[in-house]
């Protein structure tokens, strides 16, 4: 049991007194954190609805602003309904039919009685011509029918002499033929008396003929001559080639000596006496192999050498190759042992005589065999008893090496051996020369013999040429003679002047009489039926033409209504139809039928009807109209919805769409087809629109495809 001590419990409740006071202290420290941070957030959030709302409120202004500025338009959907079709214009009422007054033409008028639209009768004056210009007139006309009298007899004498002229005309022509055929006969028989002649002369020349080598007997010549020279390339070049492998057969000789010589060199490296000799000979027996001029020589304490005897151009394969061998078994020191081939003199002499590719064979200058025997006696100075060790050492060479030298060897002998035949073919080739062919003087005298030909055929041509022009003219002059004499006797053209002058003549008194009538008449021009005055083509002091001078309406005939519509109208209106007319001053309409329609001169149509009997009066107005109910459409949409653009048709219609500024409407343009149409509606053609569709029909200002616009509130 422990002891109690008053001073150590009052310092731990001390403590813990303290530890109380700071852990409240953090309580208290944390709670006015949690408050400030929860004040500082609610402070945040109110500046955030406030920014919220002032955003909103933008919002609502800017859409607004941007809402007033977009053009204004209408709306409407398609309906289904029939499209009428109402033709409707004016018209005027014209007489049924028309009689002509008419009167000599060029009579001056003193004094006209009627005017347009007077009713007149049978027997009335119409206008009065001048008796004096009548008078006067009579006169001129009795002076036109004295000339056509005095023109007819003229004509009648005339006639008389031209027969006459004819019947000399005749006689000439036959005189013409007469002579002309004497004529072209003695040059026709002229031209053929040289066409004989010259035959005759062609004829002896080509009997007499010159002999003439034939074309196949001079391309067999050229043939033998060219195959010769052929030939003659062929063994040279065979040559050619034969020189040349002698050549790297000798080179290939020369390597395997030096190598032989090599490995001698490298066996005697413990004897520096004894190296200096042997190299020495092994050089000499190397530079004698490779020598400038591809000679080998056979010099010094060489057991065998081959002597090549090349020209300067023997690295075109063009020089002779003198191969010389020395016996290998003999160990004198005597250099000169050696035996040289007499091909060298075969091979110049063959080639001397080949004058193109094979001259680069045989003429080619000749290099001295012992310049490469110099060359190597210059580097090879030993003496016999050192030449007999090398060639001791020599044989102690490898087996192979001795068996490919051998193989060289007996190569260059047996190309050496070839090389002399070529040359021996060659020789016998150039002995057997060839001729070069020459036909020239044969030549020149066939072209004399032939140039005589041609000049002779010429002449028969010429004459030919001749008899033929004398013939061709003989035939076109007689026959122009008897065109001549046929154009004579023809017989003359029909002509009916004097039955002209005998129309005029009496044309002329008729003239006269109407003229005598209407002056015993005091010059009144009066109506023979009863009418209406509808035209009048004349007037005072003026003269009458040939057309009619007043125009009567006939009034045994109903009047007309006439009327223009245009072409897109006449696609409602036809012949036959039955319209309404309905004449000013009347009050009711009347149901008539269209009797004619014909296209004007303004693109449209022209139309008349008959009135009934006693009905309307000429010049009197009207109007006349006809409705038509047209198909039943499932899409009609009044006409301002439709817009029109080089013959195409298209509307806007009305769309929503999401914008930076929320929900909006656009305008698209919708190309359609129109089935029909009249002054209020367009049917369109299903398919590019529904009936839902919102099609626009007003809009404040001109749309566009894709352009915002607000729609007109309800």
């Amino acid at each position: 049991m422990g002891v109690f001590h008053p001073d150590l419990y009052t310092r731990q409740s001390g403590k813990m007194v303290v530890s109380v006071i700071v852990w409240r202290v953090r309580i208290m420290e944390r709670d006015e954190e949690k408050l400030f941070i929860r004040r500082r957030m609610e402070k945040w959030m109110k500046i955030f609805l406030v920014f919220l709302a002032f955003v909103w409120l933008c919002t609502i202004i800017s859409k607004s602003i941007y809402v007033s500025g977009l053009p204004m338009v209408r709306t409407d959907t398609a309906s289904k309904k029939y499209v009428e079709h109402l033709v409707k214009t004016d018209g005027i009422v014209t007489a049924g039919g028309e009689i002509a007054v008419n009167t000599q033409a060029g009579l001056r008028v003193d004094k006209i009685d009627v005017r347009q639209g007077d009713a007149v009768k049978a027997g009335d004056v119409l206008f009065t011509i001048d008796t004096a210009d009548i008078a006067e007139l009579i006169s001129v006309k009795e002076a036109e029918l004295s000339k056509l009298q005095c023109n007819l007899a003229d004509w009648q004498t005339n006639a008389v002499i031209d027969a006459q002229k004819k019947e000399v005309a005749i006689l000439w022509a036959k005189e013409d033929y007469e002579t002309a055929d004497k004529e072209t006969a003695v040059a026709k028989e002229r031209a053929k008396e040289a066409l004989e002649k010259a035959e005759a002369a062609l004829g002896r020349h080509l009997a007499d003929t010159v002999p003439y080598t034939a074309d196949n007997a001079r391309r067999n010549a050229w043939d033998a001559y060219h195959d010769w020279v052929n030939k003659g390339y062929s063994i040279a070049d065979k040559i050619t080639a034969k020189e040349r492998e002698i050549q790297d057969l000798e080179e290939q000789l020369a390597e395997l000596e030096s190598r032989i010589a090599r490995g001698t060199d490298a066996g005697k490296a413990g004897q520096p006496d004894r190296g200096n000799t042997i190299s020495g000979s092994a050089g000499s027996f190397a530079e004698g192999n490779t020598g400038d001029d591809d000679s080998i020589g056979a010099d010094g304490g060489s057991d065998t050498g081959v002597i090549d005897n090349t020209g300067a151009d023997s690295e075109n394969g063009d020089g002779d190759s003198n191969t010389g061998t020395t016996d290998s078994g003999d160990t004198d020191s005597d250099n000169n042992t050696g035996t040289t081939d007499s091909t060298d003199n075969a091979g110049n002499m063959g080639a001397e005589d080949n004058t193109d590719s094979a001259d680069n064979a045989g003429n080619t200058g000749m290099n001295d065999s012992s310049a490469g025997a110099d060359s190597t006696e210059t580097d090879s100075s030993t003496d016999a008893g050192d030449s007999a060790q090398n060639a001791k050492e020599n044989q102690s060479s490898s087996p192979a090496d001795e068996e490919k030298r051998t193989e060289l060897i007996n190569k260059i002998k047996k190309a050496n051996e070839e090389l002399l035949a070529l040359r021996d073919q060659l020789t016998r080739h150039e002995r057997d020369t060839v001729a070069q062919p020459d036909y020239s003087a044969e030549e020149a005298e066939y072209d004399a013999w032939q140039n005589t030909r041609r000049t002779l055929e010429e002449n028969v041509q010429h004459a030919k040429e001749s008899y033929n022009d004398a013939s061709y003219t003989r035939e076109v002059t007689l026959r122009q003679k008897l065109r001549d004499i046929a154009s004579a006797e023809v017989t003359s053209r029909a002509d009916s002047t004097a039955e002209l002058y005998e129309l005029d003549i009496r044309q002329a008194q008729k003239q006269v009489e109407r003229l005598q009538t209407i002056r015993q008449q005091k010059g009144e021009i009066k109506a023979e039926n009863d009418g209406i005055v509808s035209r009048i083509q004349v007037e005072v002091g003026g003269r009458t033409s040939d057309t009619a001078a007043i125009l009567l309406t006939d009034a045994r005939r109903p009047c007309q209504f006439k009327f223009s519509i245009t072409k897109e109208e006449g696609k409602y209106v036809h012949l036959n139809d039955t319209v309404e007319v309905k004449l000013n001053g009347q009050s009711s309409a009347m149901d008539i039928t269209v009797d004619y329609f014909t296209e004007n001169t303004q693109g449209g149509y022209d139309l008349l009807c008959t009135l009934p009997e006693n009905a309307g009066q000429p010049g009197l107005s009207g109007t006349v109209q006809k409705s038509v109910q047209g198909e039943y459409h499932d899409l009609t949409l009044p006409v301002e919805a439709v817009f029109e653009d080089t013959g195409a048709f298209y509307l806007y219609t009305l769309n929503e769409k999401e914008g930076i500024l929320g929900s909006e409407y656009y305008a698209e343009k919708i190309k359609v087809q129109i089935k029909d149409r009249n002054d209020r509606y367009a049917a369109i053609e299903p398919g590019t629109i529904s009936a839902d569709t919102k099609v626009i029909t007003y809009s404040t200002e001109e749309l566009k495809q894709g352009q915002s616009v607000r729609p007109q509130e309800k």
